[in-house]
């Protein structure tokens, strides 16, 4: 796209978004931005104002337009109850496109599937599950990165808001779009897929994160295959082999089905385990080319193996997919592993798998780290797991009843929720402290615990919900993290 060509003309706004000018509209309109949070907005973004449960963000309109927005989107109700109001502003800023929608949130996905299919040539990919799919997309990124132009929503932006604002980052020239997407509520992957129209899909699995919203693995599992709703006969749907839930996922898929994952054979998949290093990932072939995975654990390179069927199956050569994961960035915050020099002088390593937690994520890293063969003493530094509902207590309990599984284990629980983990630990060889606020106060608490207990060789894991901020612990424990590495 060029430079100096708007995202969407007047008329292709207006008409995609169902809406009607405030005033008689502005033909020449030029927008090369998008926004929902008016701190964001630049010259030439069109306003979507959002009304949330805190904030409407129609309140926030003046300030948008102070900051040079060539558009806004005003909900009908809104503009009904103000109706003098918006038309004076509109009068006042006549070079500025005010349309009148039902919903601004449905309008800015109707605008992002507009602009979409802006982009015929675009090769679409999405990602969804419980567990994995920034690392998966990061990793598809990085693969097909070797030889096409990618564009990739950045970050986490993938919920109803974000994968619209990220589509908005297509430009002419891009080959591949990368998008992942979540969920926090019924329906919201259907909505999505709506906007972006996914030619090719993978599904990381099949979990427990947000069952407190859904009720169950059966509606996450409903919700999770609309991404495959839109994939066409020439399109392909990537599932895993091992889930529960595979049959259920390939469903009613009009293009090609690919299961992956290591109980895939190698004269199917292309790949061949080779050995798990534990922390520091896993080595396999694909077409007998050697593959380094920097990534720990045997879901991640489940998760690799995700990305290999995709890869392969539009055409990239082992080589390409090997560059592509040997180099790809660690996503931060997720089960980032680093050999620390504490401020007690001691060289332990640290595993910070900070960015979130839910009952699938934290069996697997408590699991991982405590079946890890480093001969030092194992801290478990775990908080809060959020959104769980009615099932969190149940949740945490299973959590206690995982770290009484490890002799000599010096546990930190952080949180509310997690009263009934430690409450849980039955095993008078593992040291449980609990601290119930997750309070800067308690992390300072919980990092004198550390430095006073641990030596070289040992073995930190930090694990929670984003909330609980459990990375804040870091700078209390070392100057710099992964210093000694």
């Amino acid at each position: 796209m060029a430079e100096t060509e708007s995202l969407l003309t007047a008329d292709a706004l207006v008409s995609a978004v169902n809406g009607t000018c405030i005033r008689n509209g502005c033909k020449n309109l030029f927008f090369d931005d998008v926004q929902t949070d008016s701190r964001n907005v630049r010259k030439n973004t069109l306003f979507v104002p959002l009304c949330g449960t805190v904030r409407n963000g129609h309140e926030f309109i003046p300030q948008s337009l102070e900051k040079g927005a060539s558009a806004v989107l005003v909900n009908r109700s809104e503009y009904e109850s103000a109706t003098s109001y918006y038309d004076s502003l509109a009068a006042e800023h006549d070079s500025v496109l005010f349309v009148c929608v039902e919903n601004t949130l449905h309008a800015l996905q109707t605008a992002a599937a507009r602009y979409v299919s802006e982009f015929p040539e675009l090769v679409r990919i999405s990602v969804t599950g419980s567990c994995g799919k920034t690392t998966v997309k990061e990793m598809l990124v990085s693969v097909f990165s070797r030889r096409f132009r990618v564009v990739c929503n950045k970050g986490n932006f993938n919920s109803e808001t974000g994968l619209p604002l990220s589509v908005f980052s297509i430009r002419r020239g891009d080959e591949i779009g990368i998008f992942e997407m979540g969920m926090n509520r019924e329906n919201e992957i259907g909505e999505i897929s709506a906007v972006l129209k996914s030619q090719f899909g993978i599904i990381t699995n099949i979990g427990t994160a947000h069952i407190g919203m859904l009720g169950s693995r059966e509606n996450i599992a409903r919700e999770k295959r609309k991404s495959f709703d839109y994939i066409p006969e020439n399109g392909a749907a990537f599932v895993p082999a091992g889930c529960d839930f595979s049959d259920y996922l390939c469903e009613n898929v009009k293009g090609k089905v690919v299961r992956y994952g290591p109980e895939i054979p190698e004269e199917e998949s292309g790949v061949r385990f080779v050995r798990s290093d534990g922390l520091y990932g896993t080595e396999f072939l694909i077409d007998g080319v050697t593959v380094r995975l920097p990534l720990s654990g045997d879901y991640n390179y489940t998760n690799a193996l995700g990305c290999v069927a995709c890869a392969r199956t539009l055409g990239l050569t082992a080589q390409e997919i090997k560059e592509g994961i040997e180099s790809m960035p660690v996503p931060p915050g997720r089960m980032e592993v680093r050999r620390t020099r504490l401020f007690n002088g001691r060289t332990v390593t640290i595993v910070k798998d900070c960015y979130n937690a839910n009952p699938d994520s934290m069996e697997k890293a408590v699991g991982l780290c405590g079946a890890n063969s480093l001969s030092g003493k194992k801290f478990f530094i775990l908080a809060d797991m959020k959104e769980l509902g009615e099932l969190s207590a149940e949740a945490h309990r299973a959590v206690g009843a995982m770290l009484s599984e490890f002799d000599g284990a010096y546990v930190c629980l952080a949180g509310p929720e997690m009263k009934a983990a430690a409450d849980s630990v039955d095993n008078p060889a593992v040291t449980v402290h609990y601290f119930p606020d997750g309070s800067d106060a308690d992390f300072h608490a919980v990092a004198e615990e550390i430095l006073s207990e641990a030596s070289d060789g040992d073995l930190i894991l930090l694990k929670g919900s984003h909330s609980m901020a459990l990375e804040n612990i870091i700078p209390l424990l070392c100057r710099n993290f992964g210093e000694a590495d």
